[in-house]
């Protein structure tokens, strides 16, 4: 367990699959930072993740191949 005060789980879903991260950090503007850092890059691994899925019954909105239109809390 970590030492900072403040801890964070990131969790992307699509389909079955599922990813999640979980982020920890000693003050909240770095927690942000991390917390930004880590959803940028499920979006990308969600993204490389697709190519290597077959397309056929992937009836999925184009707003929901990336991360980019989720807002920050």
């Amino acid at each position: 367990m970590s030492d900072d005060a403040f801890n964070y789980t990131v969790k992307l879903k699509r389909g079955d699959d599922t990813q999640k991260c979980k982020v920890s950090a000693p003050d909240i503007e770095t927690l942000t930072e991390r917390v930004d850092a880590v959803r940028e890059k499920l979006g990308e691994w969600a993204g490389d993740y697709n190519e290597i899925q077959p397309d056929e019954g992937r009836n999925l909105a184009d707003d929901q191949r990336d991360l980019s239109e989720v807002g920050t809390a």
